[in-house]
This record gives C-alpha cells, sequence and structure tokens, in this order.
C-alpha cells in the first residue's frame, strides 16, 4: 500500500546570518531547516529535484547550488538562502529515497537513479508515494492506479458525451452572432487547444473546439463550457446593440442622362 508521511517541520533561518554559505550548506544538509513528510511538501521537492538534475548525471556541492540558484532563486536571495535551500532540498532528497549520496576525494556527490515522480498529493491533501516501493506494494499500487485511471477516463467520457450537444449549439450561436471570432493564444484556449497553432479563427478550426472537451477532467470541462457561454452571450448582445448602420443617399442620375431617357420615350 501507499506511504502516507506524517512529521511536520517548519521553516527557520534564524542561522542564514551566521556563516559563509558553504557553511550554511553544511549546517542544513546536517539538519534540513524545514519540510515535512505531510502535505505537499514530498511531491514538491521532488518534482524540484527532477528539475534540478535534468541533464545531469550527478551533482556535487557547488554545482547543486549554482543549479539551484539558475532554476529557484530570486533576484532578492542571498548566497546563504541559496545555499540553505539547496542542501535542504537534497538532504530531503536522501530521506525520501530520492537521491543516493556518495562521497568522493572528501566531498559529498549526489546522483537520482529514477527521474520520474515517486509522489502525489491526494485530494485531502496527503502526500501518497507511489513509486519507488518494494516490489509487492508496487505492484499493488499500480493496479490501483490503473483501476482509478480506467474510472476517471469513464467519467471524463460519459460527462463529455452529455456536453456535446451544448457545446455544439454554443460555438453555433457564437459564430452566426460572429463569425469573425477568434481563439486567442491564451488562458483557457491555449490550455484546451495546446495543438491548434493559436491564434486561429474559430470557424477554422471548429471541429477542434468541438472535440476540446473529451480531453479535460469533468472540472475542466465545466470551466470551458462556461467559457463558452460567456463569449456566446457576449456576441449575443453585441448583435442585438449594434449601431444601424447610416441610411445611403440614393444617387441621383445625370440631368444629361434623364432628358435623353425623357427624348427617346417621347419618340416612341
Amino acid at each position: 500500500m501507499p506511504r502516507f508521511y506524517s512529521s511536520y517541520s517548519k521553516p527557520s533561518y534564524d542561522h542564514l546570518g551566521v556563516g559563509t554559505p558553504a557553511q550554511i550548506f553544511a549546517s542544513t544538509y546536517a539538519k534540513p531547516t524545514y519540510g515535512s513528510r505531510t502535505g505537499w511538501w514530498p511531491e514538491r521537492v521532488n518534482l524540484d529535484l527532477i528539475r534540478l538534475f535534468e541533464g545531469r548525471e550527478r551533482l556535487e556541492r557547488d554545482e547543486a547550488v549554482e543549479a539551484f540558484r539558475a532554476l529557484f532563486a530570486k533576484e532578492k536571495h542571498t548566497p546563504s538562502f541559496t545555499a540553505d535551500r539547496a542542501a535542504n532540498a537534497l538532504q530531503w532528497g536522501v530521506r525520501l529515497g530520492l537521491l543516493t549520496e556518495s562521497v568522493e576525494g572528501g566531498r559529498y556527490v549526489w546522483t537520482m537513479p529514477d527521474r520520474t515522480p515517486w509522489f502525489e498529493t491526494d485530494s485531502k491533501g496527503r502526500p501518497r508515494q507511489v513509486r519507488g516501493l518494494p516490489d509487492g506494494e508496487q505492484a499493488d499500487v499500480n493496479r490501483k492506479r490503473a483501476a482509478q485511471a480506467k474510472a476517471r477516463a469513464t467519467i471524463r467520457e460519459r460527462e463529455a458525451l452529455a456536453r456535446d450537444a451544448v457545446i455544439e449549439a454554443l460555438v453555433n450561436d457564437l459564430l452566426i452572432h460572429k463569425p469573425d471570432a477568434a481563439a486567442p493564444d491564451a488562458g483557457i484556449w491555449r490550455e484546451a487547444l495546446p495543438n491548434a497553432g493559436l491564434p486561429q479563427p474559430i470557424v477554422s478550426i471548429r471541429p477542434m473546439v468541438l472535440e476540446a472537451h473529451h480531453d479535460m477532467d469533468p472540472r475542466d470541462q465545466k470551466r470551458w463550457q462556461r467559457h463558452l457561454e460567456v463569449i456566446a452571450d457576449a456576441a449575443r448582445w453585441e448583435t442585438r446593440h449594434r449601431p444601424a448602420l447610416p441610411v445611403q443617399p440614393a444617387t441621383v442620375e445625370d440631368d444629361g442622362l434623364l432628358a435623353e431617357d425623357d427624348a427617346a420615350l417621347a419618340g416612341l
């Protein structure tokens, strides 16, 4: 079964004003200053470490601090603060079994054998280990996750099919009232249509728009439908309140032409 962790620790930065960044790193690595086996922390540090080790076989201390600075540090962060955060993440990586630690030439070296996420946070905010388990536990977790994924896919497709007619009506209504409506390369459109080459006129990608919700979970399907309702309503409102086109004055024919017409009629 998944392992749930329960100990808790609060952040502390009282030590940052004492010592060099290298000394801060050593102190924090010996005793992490923040982090928890509960809540979102295992998943967060797991993802941070995957990014930290991307493209790298191993990291020594200075390499790890520099990589951490490049990825996560802000302009206001001091070298000591960055060293503290890097050491804290590495130590938690070792504690959670994500990293292996060795000593070469008197220096610590860290490697990350598995670059896939080991931890998730469930709907109740609890961390759950889903990889890196003993064989029997891992097999149980894999079966359970496969069953959950299948159930989620079934629910997602059922919800999507139920929304098909409504979404098609909304898109059609939008295009009737605003034929030149465009899908922007931003926000919910970018999420819904990542491969549409946005921005695009909606009319040119209408089939993709009609199918987009089938790749969303039910919550995002609802959000997508609501967005289409809002823009369709706006298009209808614009049509109703659009100023009438000014009446164009009738074109008066040339007097000379009128006289010629009269003469031709008189000769009949």
